[in-house]
């Protein structure tokens, strides 16, 4: 007798499909409690690690779908979202998951999650899709935030409270308020902003096609263009405890500023194979991920700050 097909409150589960080689299948976000580390990427694939990286579980996940973005929140609760709109869950450090949300009639991605405790989070995508909850993600109200639908591609939180989302058009929006009230910014770019990354000494750094980096330290009002020597598209950053921030993108490329953004050292990792997310692990080591899953990389920051 055939099993009976698991069903949650959007109609039957498509759980995601075990594969042996997940951890080098293609993962575009990753982010982190105390001791375990999440990474997400395609056909729904949740990977976590307890050991610095070294060895990648996969957990048994409710979507098939690519998904974009993670984000934890104390120590065991953790949202991703995706593709078909698709929002999950996971109340136990990522062990396990759950959809809060699934819509992909709508035909617009999420592309990026924040939450600023266990109850208020935002999730943002392609055309200015906008949703946000007060209960944890049990329920979520759709927003409109931008008239003319602009793609919402990162969002990030400064140290001061403020929320920065990087937009299509040269654009980014600006939140003093936590998300109620969102002011246009506008950059001297005209392409599209993919990532942000909010620094602890105040700077914001936005980033995207074409090697663009741009830096505001007056919380948006004005923005520097900040030279490098790439072209390709720039997809994901972060800054290490020591202060070097570090921005990653497609043909295996790598900037390195250790001077608070405002300059940058680049390189390419020989392998040239497209990176979308960088987090630090232990003391002086990089974990990359991409297009051949995750990476480790020990000394470079000693490296490039010498």
């Amino acid at each position: 007798m055939a099993m009976a097909e698991e069903e949650d409150a959007f109609g039957p589960v498509p759980w995601a499909e075990t594969a042996r080689l997940a951890p080098n299948s293609l993962l575009v976000d990753a982010s982190h409690f105390d001791n375990t580390l999440i990474a997400v990427g395609e056909r729904g694939h949740i990977l976590l690690s307890e050991d610095g990286g070294a060895g990648w579980t996969q957990a048994r996940v409710p979507t098939r779908s690519l998904l974009t973005a993670v984000t934890t929140v104390g120590g065991t609760h953790a949202w991703a979202v995706g593709h078909d709109a698709v929002i999950l869950h996971s109340a136990d450090g990522g062990k396990t998951w759950t959809r809060q949300y699934f819509a992909p009639d709508e035909g617009s991605p999420l592309l990026d999650v924040w939450f600023e405790n266990e109850n208020h989070g935002i999730a943002v995508g392609a055309y200015a899709l906008f949703l946000e909850t007060e209960d944890g993600g049990k329920s979520w109200e759709r927003r409109d935030v931008d008239e003319e639908e602009r793609h919402w591609n990162a969002i990030a939180r400064a140290p001061d409270g403020t929320l920065y989302v990087a937009a299509e058009s040269g654009v980014v929006f600006r939140s003093g308020d936590k998300g109620k009230s969102w002011e246009l910014k506008e950059t001297p770019y005209r392409g599209s902003f993919l990532g942000c990354v909010c620094l602890s000494n105040g700077a914001v750094l936005v980033y995207g096609l074409r090697g663009n980096v741009y830096r505001s330290t007056d919380r948006g009002e004005s923005w520097q263009h900040i030279p490098t020597d790439q072209t390709v598209t720039l997809m994901g950053g972060t800054q290490t405890t020591d202060g070097t921030v570090v921005i990653v993108g497609l043909s295996g490329t790598l900037l390195v500023s250790t001077d608070g953004g405002s300059s940058f050292r680049s390189m390419n990792r020989p392998d040239r194979q497209a990176l979308g997310a960088v987090i630090q692990g232990a003391p002086g080591r990089l974990l990359l991920f991409g297009e051949n899953g995750v990476s480790l990389v020990e000394g470079l920051l000693k490296e490039t700050s010498s």
